[in-house]
């Protein structure tokens, strides 16, 4: 299982921490595009690790640009080819972004 994990880019942090058989992603700040590969580095990492169950928690997140938000469908289409084990909880800032763009059935999302 992958090590706990905590980085930070400007005014966004990331930290991933195993959950049982599961790991958890959390994000915090500005996803946006200097702090999306920060984000893909923690995710690519979770995703490679083996772990059965992968929870994305975006609840923290602020902001969300296009690079952010191309980001999630990266991670969503890499889970798909390997295990489908990715969930990715939402608040209200990505939410708009992803109704406003109509991705809502690219990304595995719960509630």
């Amino acid at each position: 299982m992958a090590a706990p994990y905590s980085g930070r880019e400007g005014s966004f942090s990331v930290r991933v921490e195993e959950e049982g058989d599961a790991l958890a992603v959390h994000a915090v700040g500005e996803l946006d595009i200097a702090s999306a590969p920060a984000l893909e580095h923690s995710m690519l990492h979770a995703l490679e690790s083996g772990t059965p169950s992968i929870v994305l928690d975006l609840t923290g997140v602020t902001f969300i640009d296009p690079t952010g938000l191309r980001t999630l469908l990266w991670a969503a289409q890499h889970s798909g080819e390997n295990r489908d084990s990715l969930r990715i909880r939402i608040g209200s800032a990505v939410r708009r972004m992803i109704e406003m763009t109509g991705v809502e059935r690219s990304l595995p999302l719960i509630a």
